[in-house]
């Protein structure tokens, strides 16, 4: 029989952690903190605590340096080309009003990147959107939050090895731990929006982007 874990309360988790217990939740919504549901009460363990604690705790906001460490000498260098349109299995045409491309390193091997920008309607509104193409193959799509106009970011879910979206209870991949993270459907509210744990960045924050996309193709390929 598999060992039971020390169950906390939001509330004695924050106890243990001394803050309040908002930020206790807070954390599990970002995906820092490891909790799962018991009917609509969240509920964490000795084991996430300490895992949260050992990694370095709260990871709001990422940088380049740790995310190299992925992808050692990854370096992008993308420059502005025409508009262009995709056309998507289903048949149906998207254009981007905005592009950029370049070369990326990714250790021994160098990818070609392509990012479009367009719009498109999502979570019940049209709203900015952002597509990121390795070697002509959208790999992640980003989608304009609600107060975009104003904060200028973008968000994407995460997809596991297992092509299953990154659940707010589950652990965050170490890959992605440099990453400015969020649970989507608190940025994007609407009919449809994915309960799932996204990167989030600026509109022109292309190495972001583009390190998402590097991930989710690794992880594609291992599937």
């Amino acid at each position: 029989m598999a060992e039971i874990p020390t169950v906390y309360t939001i509330d004695e988790a924050a106890q243990l952690l001394k803050v309040n217990a908002q930020a206790i939740v807070d954390e599990i919504n970002a995906g820092h903190l490891g909790a799962f549901r018991v009917g609509s009460e969240w509920r964490t363990t000795d084991k996430s605590v300490a895992e949260f604690i050992s990694h370095g705790g709260s990871q709001e906001q990422g940088n380049q340096a740790d995310r190299q460490s992925v992808f050692p000498g990854t370096a992008v260098a993308l420059e502005r080309v025409e508009a262009f349109s995709y056309k998507w299995p289903d048949g149906t045409i998207e254009e981007y009003h905005e592009a950029y491309e370049g070369a990326v390193k990714a250790g021994s091997a160098q990818i070609q990147a392509k990012i479009g920008i367009g719009e498109r309607p999502a979570a019940g509104k049209t709203r900015k959107r952002v597509v990121v193409f390795l070697d002509g193959r959208p790999t992640v799509e980003f989608a304009g939050v609600d107060d975009f106009d104003k904060s200028r970011l973008v968000a994407s879910v995460i997809t596991l090895r297992n092509r299953k979206r990154l659940k707010p209870s589950q652990r965050v991949p170490d890959e992605y731990r440099p990453f400015q993270l969020v649970r989507y459907n608190t940025v994007l509210t609407g009919p449809r929006a994915m309960s799932a744990i996204a990167v989030l960045a600026k509109i022109n924050d292309y190495d972001t982007m583009i390190s998402h996309a590097l991930i989710r193709a690794m992880f594609r390929d291992q599937q």
